[in-house]
């Protein structure tokens, strides 16, 4: 079986890293590092011979949709984070831009291989305010835009409140904290998501969250999906469930990109991808 590359969990590569991985590609290969272990690491093909899909994750392909032409040899899945801002991060894209794109990889690829990630929603308390960066209309009008594009589903989650991200949290705002991921708001936000959604056709699924799926109408998410690839591309891949983390239900693939080296701009406080606030 071909391989799956993840352009990445790691970084935003298609935003900050494109050309790096074009000239990997020219080299017909990539190493990559264990994230827990720095100094361990593997050689991955990126030979079109052995690679069936590249799979790329990203909140801005303005600069992929100028250089396409040179992943001409695979088959190409996105995903596209196309999020309300928040003050949590620090270089939020302007989602007219983003929808523009969006419009664009559908035109060029069809909207069967994007995939649009409302995720992570967050919550916290600020000076005894709850707050959240789900914004109602926007969110209403985004859907309505990415089912005119052809889309059919829309992925969420919501961001945990794990070590890291409360302690950004309380340096850069002190008079915040965040919320139980569970708690009661949680539901009654995601809820009014599912029916604006409902509203419009468009399927929620949850990611990593599977204490959402107590709302019938949330499927769980594979984001990278072994069986929904080989629906579409000409060589098999495997269907092997090969979590990253606890509640994943992606299939095997190959994160490329690091952690470290190639941080992300986009400054997120909540992404256990970015290493620290900058």
């Amino acid at each position: 079986m071909k391989t799956v590359i993840s352009a990445s969990r790691r970084t935003d590569i298609p935003a900050f890293y494109l050309n790096w991985l074009i000239e990997r590609i020219k080299e017909g290969f990539v190493e990559v590092s264990n994230p827990f272990y720095p100094k361990q690491i593997k050689r991955v093909s990126l030979l079109p011979d052995d690679v069936e899909w590249i799979v790329f994750w990203s909140r801005n392909y303005g600069h992929f949709l100028k250089k396409r032409h040179y992943f001409q040899a695979y088959n190409l899945y996105f995903h596209f984070t196309i999020l309300s801002p928040s003050p949590l991060e620090k270089s939020p894209m302007p989602l007219q831009r983003q929808l523009q794109q969006l419009e664009q990889l559908t035109q060029i690829y069809g909207a069967e291989r994007i995939n649009w990630r409302y995720d992570p929603l967050l919550f916290w308390q600020e000076n005894g305010k709850i707050k959240t960066n789900f914004n109602e209309q926007e969110f209403a009008f985004l859907a309505k835009q990415a089912v005119a594009l052809g889309l059919s589903k829309c992925t969420i989650s919501v961001a945990h409140p794990y070590k890291k991200f409360e302690q950004r949290l309380k340096h850069k705002f002190p008079d915040s904290s965040l919320l139980p991921f569970d708690a009661d708001i949680v539901h009654q936000t995601v809820q009014r998501l599912i029916e604006i959604a409902d509203r419009y056709g468009l399927q929620v699924e949850a990611c990593c969250s599977d204490f959402l799926l107590r709302h019938h109408k949330i499927k769980k998410a594979a984001c990278i999906n072994g069986h929904l690839l080989n629906t579409m591309g000409k060589n098999r891949v495997s269907v092997a469930h090969t979590p990253t983390r606890e509640q994943c239900a992606c299939t095997r693939s190959i994160d490329i990109g690091d952690y470290r080296k190639q941080p992300c701009y986009f400054g997120c406080l909540y992404c256990y991808a970015n290493p620290k606030w900058r």
